[in-house]
């Protein structure tokens, strides 16, 4: 099939062709000039718009697309006004492209797109175009991604990477409030005697009991049940003293227990636990928290296993 260039077109078929070209496109696309009133639309904008429950003059030409994003700003929408802005930078001459992505759900999907302005190749008509790019996949990818590095593969619960991220946000909030926080951490007692009885995959179903039970005291915004490693598990709680947070500690001790996970025809699964609570500060390390309840915890094992010690009060 040849290939004609705009030139070797008759002029009266090249408007039609560079219609149907853009039509032909999944992208959505509009011309607007230079006050942001629309001039022309392509078939994809219109469709995204009427698929969306938009009248036809809200977004069609004729319409002004900076009072859209306006109107929507005034709604609320944070990003709307934050694509206003980029728009005005390049109608303004302050630059010669911009790109924003963001979201734009629907009621049954997740949706994201990448818009982008820039001047139309032809300065003495000036005008400009403006493109949504449908990015859903690549953002659904990187969720993905982003949820894998943050989560443990087996249980599901929080990994350590996770409760790095969370610690550093709520420290700064609860430093502020002078709220304590506490964590608490776990190691199953002799696991290693349970994977020689029943071999790893029976193992592997015993870690990820614990860890649905332990999710179970994550209610609240801000805590976190996670799998710190191996057979350790921890949880983070806001807002919780070192006295409410060892009896947490306790009923999940005994709730493992209750679970009744036998081995070597007899023998139980039991769980040790090590408590820390402090109140954050600028002048103390996340980190000291931590490291507080895993010097509970190596004393609870000290002391014989199954059983919860919390840290001195020193360290609240």
């Amino acid at each position: 099939m040849p290939f004609f260039s705009a030139d070797e077109v008759e002029p009266d078929h090249s408007v039609n062709m560079h219609a149907l070209l853009l039509d032909s496109l999944e992208d959505q696309i509009a011309v607007i000039d230079s006050s942001g009133t629309i001039v022309y639309v392509n078939r994809a904008w219109s469709a995204f718009g009427t698929e969306n429950g938009l009248a036809s003059g809200a977004f069609g030409a004729g319409t002004n697309y900076l009072d859209v994003c306006n109107f929507s700003s005034n709604r609320g929408d944070r990003l709307a006004n934050v694509a206003m802005d980029g728009l005005k930078e390049v109608l303004e001459g302050r630059r010669a492209t911009y790109y924003f992505e963001y979201p734009c759900h629907s009621p049954t999907e997740k949706r994201w797109f990448m818009m982008r302005v820039t001047a139309l190749q032809d300065p003495a008509k000036n005008l400009f175009v403006i493109s949504h790019h449908n990015i859903t996949q690549r953002k659904l990818a990187e969720e993905t991604a982003e949820h894998l590095s943050l989560h443990d593969p087996l249980t599901g619960l929080a990994n350590r990477r996770y409760l790095d991220q969370l610690l550093g946000n709520e420290w700064r909030r609860n430093s502020r409030s002078r709220m304590p926080v506490s964590f608490i951490m776990f190691d199953l007692d002799h696991f290693k005697d349970y994977n020689d009885d029943l071999g790893h995959p029976a193992g592997d179903q015993c870690l990820v009991k614990v860890a649905r039970f332990l999710n179970t005291f994550s209610r609240r915004p801000g805590d976190l049940a996670l799998r710190y490693g191996g057979e350790e598990f921890g949880l983070f709680l806001v807002n919780t003293g070192l006295e409410q947070a060892h009896a947490i500690a306790e009923s999940v001790r005994m709730g493992i227990h209750d679970l009744s996970i036998l081995y070597s025809g007899t023998k139980r699964m039991t769980v040790s636990a090590g408590v820390a609570s402090v109140v954050p500060d600028n002048d103390h390390e996340y980190g000291l928290l931590i490291k507080e309840a895993d010097s509970a915890l190596y004393r609870s094992k000290q002391a014989g296993r199954n059983q919860t010690i919390s840290a001195t009060p020193a360290a609240e």
